[in-house]
């Protein structure tokens, strides 16, 4: 039995199901655990079963249905976060076709099939084609995706159909995900041959990768997306499905910002200190749209060499974290503790840009006790500037 026909026994059987569920109940098996499993099922299945549970765990974190779904480890990492996908498949809606490259365990392209009218999920992996074409049941769209064992570069895309493709991003050998497309499988020029072959589609990029050196000028479009805050994925649109250069986007609040929304070649220059501080979502900056974003709000740089952006009226945006400036100081540990015991801080929350400081550090350091929340944002040096912390407070949010 190989190990993809354990784990199709595990999810198929009810002798299957019954192992799955102890497993899944039992998330750090002793000994004894492992041996009387061993007893009942060959060692394959229960490895399986191990394995599967554990993808299933780490799924839930992406997945809604992760508990019903057929997941493997490399799958799970590799994976769209369903918001992503979900916003992503959006662009295709109407699309009679779209054909999924590299489709995995079918993350996006259970999305696209909401969307679409068809999906053709193509994966040279025979054993994430079996998992994806069992999750599009799982999510009820199993009679609009169908899925290929095929290599992607080969795979003959019909005429009028778009195309979605998420190649490896990990570097050969290792788990790490790489930076440079130049690691990715397929490569930048094989991907920005595939942009030849489709009316218009999309490709899924790592949001640190250097996807400016490849996908540029109108031809292009590349979105940035963040998901609560932490950048997930950068995405190069191309064909009839561009919109612009270059969008942000949050989620989940469905927020956009793009090139085409700011002044023309918007620059938020450094500024004093000013009321409030504010703290851009990774989204925006990775875009490079942080300085249209900024002049376009009234907003500049605390300085020429961080990120944190000043102005002097709040501005309520699911871009910014927004933060009321109470004081500012030296960054010296017994001048900002003082500071802290004054203020009666003791839950502190710390964010830092242009330093080498580790906030869990400082603030063992800095031992905060009282009963009131405070902000510091650790602010590095620009040209003119020294380096300095701001102590702030998240302002109550805005009711209707």
């Amino acid at each position: 039995m190989t190990s993809l026909d354990a784990e199709a026994f595990l999810i198929t059987t009810d002798d299957g199901r019954t192992l799955l569920a102890e497993v899944e109940a039992t998330p750090r098996p002793g000994p004894s655990a492992l041996a009387r499993w061993r007893k009942a099922a060959p060692a394959e299945v229960v490895s399986a079963a191990l394995r599967l549970a554990e993808a299933r765990r780490k799924g839930r974190a992406k997945f809604d249905r992760a508990d019903r779904m057929w997941l493997d480890p490399v799958g799970v990492e590799q994976s769209t976060a369903e918001p992503v996908a979900r916003h992503k498949a959006e662009r295709f809606r109407g699309t009679p076709l779209v054909v999924d490259l590299c489709c995995g365990i079918g993350g996006d392209a259970i999305a696209q099939a909401n969307a679409a009218d068809r999906v053709v999920g193509v994966d040279r992996d025979e054993g994430m084609a079996r998992r994806a074409l069992w999750n599009a049941g799982v999510y009820e769209v199993g009679d609009r995706l169908s899925t290929v064992v095929a290599d992607a570069l080969r795979f003959p895309i019909p005429d009028g159909a778009r195309i979605h493709v998420d190649p490896d991003r990990r570097v050969e050998g290792s788990r790490r995900a790489a930076q440079m497309l130049s690691d990715y499988h397929p490569g930048p020029h094989a991907l920005l041959d595939l942009t030849e072959r489709a009316r218009g589609g999309a490709i899924k990029l790592g949001p640190a990768s250097d996807f400016d050196a490849h996908f540029y000028g109108d031809r292009y479009e590349v979105e940035l997306i963040s998901l609560g805050g932490e950048a997930r994925e950068a995405t190069a649109w191309f064909g009839d499905l561009v919109t612009c250069r270059r969008r942000a986007t949050r989620l989940p609040e469905g927020s956009t910002w793009t090139d085409r929304d700011g002044p023309p070649g918007g620059f938020a220059p450094a500024r004093s200190l000013d009321a409030w501080a504010f703290d851009p979502d990774p989204a925006l900056l990775r875009s490079g749209l942080v300085e249209s974003f900024a002049e376009a709000h009234d907003l500049g740089r605390i300085n020429d060499a961080t990120d944190f952006l000043t102005g002097p009226d709040r501005v309520d945006s699911p871009f910014l974290a927004a933060f009321e400036v109470l004081d500012e100081f030296p960054i010296d540990v017994k001048v900002l503790r003082r500071a802290l015991l004054e203020r009666n801080v003791g839950t502190l929350e710390i964010k830092v840009r242009g330093l080498e400081i580790r906030p869990e550090t400082l603030r063992s350091q800095l031992r905060p006790k009282g009963a009131e929340s405070a902000t510091l944002l650790l602010v590095g040096g620009g040209r003119d500037a020294p380096s300095r912390a701001v102590l702030a407070r998240r302002p109550p949010p805005i009711t209707p």
